[in-house]
């Protein structure tokens, strides 16, 4: 039972470690399809993306890279995920995540 009981524990804490992953990729594909649709300067990318990110999920605490230049749109998010299950805390150290996403730059021109 004691075994049954450490499995499920286990189990419960890669799903939400999963979870978290998708969510951060997701954020990541939004954040650059939002600077890609932009016409913003570097300086300005890095506010639209958390602004994209907060709107998008609910993780805090995410470390936010833009680059932005002619013709790409690229961002990197890093967040650690708390392992603070019982028991399981103990034993495991914080998950690192990361997620990344590159799109093209999709400006309106003026003829």
């Amino acid at each position: 039972m004691p075994f049954l009981f450490l499995f499920s524990l286990c189990v419960v804490q890669v799903g939400s470690v999963v979870n978290d992953q998708l969510a951060l990729n997701h954020a990541a594909q939004v954040a650059a399809r939002a600077i890609s649709l932009a016409d913003i300067e570097q300086s300005s990318a890095q506010q639209v993306d958390v602004t994209a990110i907060e709107r998008t999920i609910n993780l805090r605490q995410i470390q936010v890279d833009a680059t932005l230049d002619d013709r790409f749109a690229q961002i990197e998010l890093r967040f650690d995920h708390d392992v603070n299950l019982p028991i399981i805390g103990n034993f495991v150290d914080d998950v690192s995540l990361h997620a990344s996403a590159t799109m093209p730059r999709q400006l309106a021109t003026s003829d």
